[in-house]
């Protein structure tokens, strides 16, 4: 009988070894933070203003750790009329997973954005801006549609320029 018990002590011991070493692996696999994600706002924060009566800029400040896509910006007049002549700055080329051979912008992106008639004779210009962006751990966001809003120059008294947030329409 005595082999028995020296038999159960020793499956004992394994198992209390072997919970041990699981309970002090969850415990530092749970140390190991997954980095956190920023919220796509917070990621790519824009803002925008009147340069002169025919031009604004819409700039975007971009997190560290996070790049958007040159090619994914997409501009369009509250009416929806897309703005054709956007001068975008020069990008840096990446191998991207995802879209291949393509210009990224990282830190910000400064883009100059033309002012319709219909704008100028309101003396204010509202813009629908899509763009898209990725963090470096390898996620890309869903297309960002942004609404801003700059009073141009020579009308009333200077109001900032304001920033809504919007889905999908």
């Amino acid at each position: 009988m005595q082999p028995v018990i020296a038999f159960g002590a020793t499956v004992c011991r394994c198992a209390f070894v072997a919970l041990l070493a699981l309970t002090a692996a969850f415990s530092s696999a749970a140390a190991v933070k997954e980095p956190e994600l920023l919220e796509p706002e917070k990621a790519f924060r824009i803002s925008t203003r009147a340069l002169d009566q025919r031009s604004v800029e819409v700039t975007f400040q971009i997190a560290e750790g996070y790049y958007m896509y040159r090619d994914r910006f997409r501009f369009e007049t509250a009416s929806g009329r897309l703005l054709a002549d956007v001068e975008l700055p020069q990008g840096k080329v990446k191998e991207d997973p995802f879209f291949g051979k393509t210009e990224t912008y990282r830190r910000e992106a400064r883009i100059r954005v033309p002012v319709t008639s219909d704008d100028q004779a309101r003396g204010i210009v509202k813009l629908k801006v899509t763009s898209q962006g990725c963090a470096d751990i390898g996620v890309c966001y869903v297309p960002l549609e942004q609404f801003v809003e700059a009073r141009l120059p020579g009308r009333s008294s200077a109001t900032p320029a304001a920033v809504r947030q919007g889905g999908s329409r």
